[in-house]
This record gives structure tokens, C-alpha cells and sequence, in this order.
């Protein structure tokens, strides 16, 4: 395991080495300003969700995430340096689990002599840091940016909780395992706690002009993540059959007795990888086709899209085929907007993306 390790450190070193050695493109100077903010739900619009899932009933579905961040930068030469603040939720579930929720939080009654297959698993961050990126010049026109971003983080949710369980005639059968780490107890309401995590990540920006009039676009966050926390609070606990039950009305009752540990550990954290590959073609005069696919973690959003230039302005106009979204897109003298949505109301959409940016050229 140890060789393994070092190999792999070696090849890193050689291929920063190889990267330092190349030609450097030409970056002109500039400050800018970026606000993005992505959120996604399969399972109900994002308010309801917000809300608790207070509403009406849900999609089926195992997937919510939001990923929400501001930042301040400069571009000197090839250099740019950065300081930003973010905010993110990925959460993954079974369809059960999300089912089991509703009921509890809208007084629904779960069917009877059912087996309910439970599973959550958040990984929530909340932290302010610095980028510092770097530009250069590959063969064939190609360029590449990596930054690496130093993370503070102040708020964790992490872990898993899975289980079993079975509604019959006047009981319901609860076999459930916990283990997860936390800033604030969702789950079990204990009082929150200070936290400090410190941590570091990978960016990768690729431009490839590999034909003529076509170039592949690659644009990577988080490739490489790991936050460290120290004495961060966790608990592991089990709850087994007579923890749940139904109340007068029928409705779940939920007063689990719960048996385990609260404690402190360290922890490494691993944020999910967001990447987008673009494929554009320079169709006709200033008429851009492009076809992409954007990943997040494991899960892929197939994306179709067209732009343009008219009065030295440039427009797009998109679809996220996954999402079911439109995307509007302009960008004019520096300044950037992006807009995403699934819903023409924004307390009915399920997806929601805007990005706001603006470049001052020194």
C-alpha cells in the first residue's frame, strides 16, 4: 500500500513538473465577481422540500442537492488568485424513506403490512476558503486552467442511516442503524455544536480545439476534495422494534429510544465531483451547436445547446434533458447571466440554477 502511494505521489509530481515546463497562454488582467446558485430535486419542488415536505404528495425519486457560492477574484498574467464563500447539500435516499418522511411531516398514514427499505445518506458542507489557479498552454491551441482551493469549513453533515422498517395492524417494527457526523443533529435534535474543518480541492478547466470548427470543453470542480476535521461530534446509535408506533388517530408516531454512542472523532470528508463535458460545433457565422453531459457524483444530466451573437451581444439558449429545464444564457461587455428553471412559477420548480457574474478588464 505504501509503494502504491508513493507511485501515485511520483506521477503527480511529473505531471505538475511536465505542466510548469509548457508554454504559458497569455491571460489578460482583470477582477471579477461570480454568484452561482444550483438545486435540484427529484422527489418535489425545491420550496416543499425546503418546507419540510410539507404539501402534496411527491415524486418518486432518491435524489436532492444544492450547490450555492459567491466569489471575488483577480486575473494577473497567468495567475489568478480568489476568496469565496459556499454552501453545499448532496443527499442521497431510498423512495421509502422519502415516503416514510412525508408521512410523518404531513400526519399521512404509512400503508399497513409493508416493509419499508430505509436509507439516507447527507453530505453537507458550509466553509469560506481561497483559490489560487494557473494557466497554460497545451499543443494543438489547447488550454488548460488548474486551481487548488483551501477550504475553512464550519458546518458538516455526513454519514449514513439505514434499516428496516414494518407496518402491521397497531405497530410498527423499526430496525435502524446511524452513524454520521454533524455540526447540528438533524435527526435526533441535540444542541449544535461548533465545528472546524480545514481542507483542500481540485479545479480543472480544459479548452480543446482538437478540429476545426469543433472544440471539446471540460470544466471539473471538486475532481479532487478532502476536508479534515478534528474532534468533530458523531453518533452511532441502533433502534430496534417498539421504538415506533402509531398514535390515536392512526398517524405514525415517532419517540424513538435510541441506544448507542455520542461522542467526538476526527473525520475526512470527500465532496461530490460536478463535472461538465461540452462538445461545440462553429455551425454557421456566429451560430454555436453544442451537446454536453454534466455529472454530478454519480448521476448524469444530459444537456443540449444553441448560441449566438447579435449587436455584440451573446445569447443561449438550452435544455437539460434530465431536468426537464430551460436555460437562458446572456452575456454582454463582461457581464454574465444564467438562468435555469423547470417551472415558470419558482415555488413549482424542481430544478433552479442562476449564475451571476461580472469581469472588470484592467
Amino acid at each position: 500500500m505504501k509503494a502504491q502511494t508513493h507511485t501515485r505521489t511520483y506521477s503527480v509530481i511529473v505531471l505538475l513538473a511536465g505542466l510548469l515546463s509548457m508554454p504559458l497562454s497569455h491571460a489578460e488582467n482583470a477582477f471579477y465577481f461570480q454568484a452561482e446558485s444550483d438545486a435540484y430535486s427529484e422527489i418535489a419542488p425545491i420550496k416543499q422540500l425546503l418546507d419540510d415536505l410539507n404539501g402534496p404528495r411527491f415524486s418518486r425519486g432518491d435524489l436532492a442537492f444544492t450547490h450555492n457560492k459567491f466569489e471575488v477574484g483577480e486575473r494577473d498574467g497567468n495567475w489568478e488568485v480568489s476568496a469565496f464563500y459556499r454552501y453545499d447539500y448532496f443527499l442521497e435516499f431510498s423512495n421509502d424513506t422519502a415516503e416514510v418522511a412525508y408521512a410523518d411531516k404531513n400526519d399521512k398514514e404509512l400503508d399497513k403490512q409493508r416493509n419499508y427499505h430505509l436509507y439516507i445518506e447527507p453530505n453537507h458542507l458550509r466553509a469560506k476558503g481561497l483559490g489560487l489557479g494557473y494557466y497554460f498552454s497545451l499543443p494543438g491551441k489547447a488550454k488548460l486552467k488548474l486551481r487548488a482551493n483551501y477550504l475553512r469549513a464550519e458546518e458538516l453533515t455526513d454519514g449514513t442511516l439505514s434499516g428496516q422498517l414494518r407496518t402491521l395492524e397497531d405497530t410498527v417494527e423499526a430496525d435502524l442503524v446511524l452513524d454520521y457526523n454533524y455540526s447540528r443533529d438533524a435527526l435526533l435534535k441535540r444542541e449544535e455544536e461548533n465545528v472546524r474543518g480545514n481542507g483542500l480541492s481540485l479545479d480543472l478547466d480544459l479548452s480543446w480545439p482538437f478540429a476545426e470548427r469543433w472544440t471539446l470543453d471540460v470544466r471539473a470542480r471538486d475532481l479532487v476534495s478532502e476536508i479534515r476535521w478534528r474532534d468533530v461530534t458523531y453518533t452511532r446509535a441502533t433502534a430496534i422494534s417498539d421504538t415506533v408506533s402509531y398514535d390515536d388517530q392512526g398517524f405514525i408516531d415517532v419517540k424513538p429510544t435510541v441506544s448507542g454512542i455520542e461522542s467526538y472523532r476526527d473525520h475526512s470528508q470527500t465532496l461530490p465531483r460536478r463535472i461538465a463535458a461540452m462538445l461545440s460545433h462553429q455551425w454557421r457565422g456566429s451560430v454555436q451547436l453544442t451537446a454536453g453531459l454534466r455529472s454530478v457524483d454519480k448521476y448524469l444530466f444530459p444537456q443540449l445547446h444553441a448560441s449566438w451573437v447579435s449587436s455584440g451581444t451573446q445569447w443561449q439558449l438550452g435544455v437539460d434533458i434530465e431536468q426537464q429545464a430551460l436555460m437562458l444564457g446572456v452575456n454582454y461587455q463582461g457581464l454574465k447571466l444564467d438562468l435555469k428553471s423547470d417551472a415558470i412559477k419558482p415555488s413549482d420548480a424542481k430544478a433552479f440554477g442562476l449564475s451571476l457574474s461580472y469581469t472588470w478588464r484592467l
